[in-house]
């Protein structure tokens, strides 16, 4: 005896295959941020607090941070936001004779983004303060950063701790 598939088994068997869930296919990760690039970009950021500092120009400092960001300086003093940053900056700078940038090295770099990174660095520098009798010191810098790039492509600090102390001869 030969069995004949019925019209409706085969319908059945058609209609459950062209409704199965198909086996969807995943679109491949994005690749990652280019860090190379990054680093490069934040070293060019990097290179312009020395120059500030040593020119002493309040504003200018302030415009390298985020309009929420914080500044920590190392004798833990602690300003938020940029007017605060600015004002801590006229601060620093009215008790400062004098700054001579030598060199601004990023340590270690940890890309979190294309947007966000952050930065081990140290800067080294001479740094005279204002005072009867006080001569320049070269200073050792260690800080680090926390960086967030803004909607126009520039990179900007959002968090930022500093632990200045003498430099090793």
């Amino acid at each position: 005896m030969r069995v004949v598939p019925s019209g409706s088994a085969f319908t059945a068997v058609i209609l459950l295959a062209a409704c199965a869930p198909k086996l969807a296919v995943s679109p491949p990760p994005p690749p990652p941020p280019d860090a190379s690039a990054i680093r490069a970009a934040l070293e060019k950021e990097e290179a312009k607090f020395g120059p500030l500092l040593q020119s002493k120009d309040v504003a200018g400092v302030a415009a390298q941070f985020t309009d929420d960001a914080t500044w920590i300086l190392p004798d833990a003093s602690t300003f938020t936001g940029k007017a605060a940053i600015q004002a801590g900056a006229k601060g620093f700078f009215d008790a400062l004779d004098s700054f001579t940038p030598e060199s601004n090295v990023i340590d270690k770099l940890i890309v979190v983004s294309d947007s966000e990174a952050v930065t081990f660095s140290h800067g080294i520098g001479a740094m005279k303060m204002k005072g009867k009798g006080q001569k320049s010191e070269r200073h050792n810098n260690p800080y680090v950063d926390y960086w967030k790039k803004g909607a126009d492509g520039s990179w900007r600090v959002a968090y930022e701790v500093n632990a200045d102390g003498p430099a090793k001869p």
